[in-house]
């Protein structure tokens, strides 16, 4: 809720941070991502948005992109437009409304936090899309409006459990599979599933593979885990007693043992410096091409964000180079391998399967 326009701004002009701040300096210290959730949104909205003009309706909107891309320079994900179809927001025709494309007001929020937002990959999320292709075909509209326009980078797929449970499987591979047409990558980004600890258990080995292995899907996001701290009863994976759910040891088992890939690549969050691409060998080794010399680190942390193996300091001429494989003799697993610039120029982040 943190990221919330609602949660931020209740009082006109008066910007609400703190939440946020710890959020973002915590991902900031231990390299994991930040992903923004959202900035337009028909719900938890300010109240004193509806009583303006319509002109002081998009300064504001403006404003508030505005305000969080100076706070949260180094964001690496952005949920723009959230619920575009199912919740539109009360103020779009401030926007641009419908206008030419249907969706001004939608390509309008992109541009927006195209302008204010370079480097983070900007997002649309949406439900009711994977159990329903009527949606995923409107979905799929504004898609291709904001593709055209390079204004997306990846594409959000809500999968609460009232969008996943019961469904036929071969639904929602069917409509990730319409997604997945766009070139863009899918993110499941609201992963939930209720029920008894037998019910949840069945269900998490039904649906959570069918992300898991589609190819176009770059991420899972579980919608919170902790008793007492999810926004539907019955979907915590962990109990008031801290002990773990069946769900939950099973989807640690299934996901060490199904890692997403020998390197999973994520797209650089900073974009000046020295230029880093990555590539892995099938022995696991990494290829690093760097436009020019540099210094850089090599870390690896656990999928908590937790260091899991020594930090490596090097220093290597422009060109390409291979090195041995960052995980060699750590524990099977999936870890999160980060190269950055010493400079701060560009971090390159991969998902990396564990020892061979």
């Amino acid at each position: 809720n943190s990221g919330k326009w609602g949660n931020v701004e209740r009082t006109r002009d008066s910007m609400y941070w703190e939440s946020l701040d710890m959020s973002y300096n915590h991902a900031q210290e231990t390299g994991i991502l930040f992903k923004q959730h959202t900035f337009v949104w028909g719900n938890q909205k300010p109240d004193w948005i509806d009583s303006l003009t319509p002109e002081e309706q998009r300064e504001e909107v403006e404003e508030w992109i505005k305000a969080f891309a100076e706070r949260y320079p180094e964001t690496d994900m952005i949920d723009v437009v959230n619920e575009p179809i199912n919740t539109p927001a009360s103020y779009r025709d401030a926007l641009g409304g419908s206008g030419e494309t249907g969706w001004d007001w939608v390509v309008w929020s992109f541009e927006k936090a195209r302008q204010y937002c370079p480097k983070a990959k900007l997002l649309i999320n949406e439900f009711h899309i994977v159990d329903n292709a009527g949606m995923t075909a409107m979905y799929l509209q504004i898609i291709n409006i904001l593709k055209e326009k390079n204004l997306i980078d990846g594409i959000g797929v809500q999968s609460h459990c009232f969008s996943v449970q019961g469904v036929p499987p071969e639904i929602i591979k069917s409509n990730l599979d319409l997604l997945a047409a766009t070139g863009l990558p899918i993110y499941t980004s609201e992963l939930d599933i209720a029920g008894d600890d037998t019910t949840q258990l069945n269900d998490y080995k039904i649906i959570f593979p069918i992300f898991w292995e589609h190819p176009a899907v770059a991420g899972v996001t579980i919608w919170g885990w902790i008793y007492n701290r999810t926004w539907r009863e019955n979907t915590h994976l962990i109990n008031s007693d801290s002990t773990e759910r069946p769900a939950l040891i099973w989807l640690r088992e299934y996901v060490e043992s199904h890692p997403m890939g020998m390197m999973r690549p994520v797209a650089p969050v900073k974009r000046s410096g020295c230029r880093i691409t990555m590539q892995n060998g099938l022995d696991g080794s990494l290829r690093l091409s760097l436009d020019r010399p540099a210094a850089f680190s090599l870390r690896i942390l656990s999928l908590q964000g937790k260091p899991a193996g020594p930090r490596k300091d090097l220093f290597l001429p422009g060109g390409t180079h291979n090195l041995p494989p960052p995980t060699a003799g750590m524990p099977s697993g999936v870890y999160i391998v980060i190269v950055e610039d010493n400079e701060a120029a560009e971090r390159n982040i991969w998902l990396r399967a564990g020892a061979e």
